[in-house]
């Protein structure tokens, strides 16, 4: 069988608004406002939310005085939930928490509670995921994740700073690239594709919709050296996301996340 000289890699990155990232930054803001005030703070915080209601629960052992309500509420109004007509409002929002103690015998198993010297110390469950390292790009990831990233991030700078005023905040953004194999180096030809799908309000058209990511969004991110006449862009590519869910939600999450918490 001949080497296959070229290759296509996908990444997608989603928004802060997305319910995983969503989720994500809400137990992330409890394990810093835990260590904040006790460094051994010891958390396991997971957070599901749907349907205008968000919960935090897990197991943790701290002295730090957490209000974990005003952390859920500050995390989704600073991501820009403030109101039914984005999907969830920060202040009337209903919030459940189930927060206990670790057991003491799973405490003295992966902690030692000061009893144990560190190598005899177990390991917990909890994991972070994670890729691979490449020196494709200063970043030390993959160009289409870099990308995917940036797109992102991009998104959520022109909602914030009114450039693009219909903007909501949940979103989905997705970059191919074209690989060239030298010699066992994966080289980056081209984007072959890029996808941005976005939540938005219900004034925008979908042109302007594409206009204004092409303009705004993907020029400023997307070296010009990458893109060429033969790239395709899926912007929005379901069109208008009023048959998605009354929340205008992008188009293309994994089925059970892309309304489940809006609908």
């Amino acid at each position: 069988m001949a080497e296959v000289e070229t290759f296509l890699f996908t990444s997608e990155s989603v928004n802060e608004g997305h319910p995983d990232k969503l989720c994500d930054q809400i137990s992330d803001a409890v394990l810093d406002a835990c260590l904040a005030e006790d460094p051994d703070s010891k958390v396991a915080c997971e957070t599901c939310t749907k349907t205008n209601m968000v919960m935090v629960f897990g197991e943790i052992t701290t002295k730090a005085n957490v209000d974990y309500e005003k952390i859920v509420r500050d995390t989704c109004r600073g991501i820009g939930f403030v109101s039914n007509d984005v999907g969830l409002d920060a202040d009337h929002c209903k919030v459940l928490v189930n927060i206990e103690q670790q057991s003491p015998d799973i405490a003295q198993g992966v902690h030692g509670h000061f009893t144990k010297r560190p190598e005899e110390i177990g390991a917990g469950d909890q994991g972070h995921m994670f890729g691979y390292a490449t020196d494709e790009t200063p970043e030390f990831m993959p160009l289409s994740h870099v990308l995917a990233t940036k797109l992102g991030a991009r998104l959520t700078e022109v909602r914030k700073n009114a450039t693009c005023p219909w903007l909501r905040p949940d979103g989905k953004t997705q970059v191919t690239v074209e690989y060239h194999n030298d010699n066992g180096a994966m080289v980056p030809i081209r984007v072959h594709t890029v996808l941005i799908s976005t939540q938005h309000d219900e004034t925008v058209t979908n042109d302007e919709i594409a206009a204004d990511l092409k303009e705004h969004v993907i020029k400023p991110v997307i070296p010009e050296q990458y893109l060429d006449e033969n790239t395709i862009f899926h912007l929005n590519p379901s069109g208008g996301e009023e048959h998605c869910c009354k929340r205008h939600c992008p188009p293309l999450h994994r089925p059970g996340v892309l309304c489940y918490w809006r609908a």
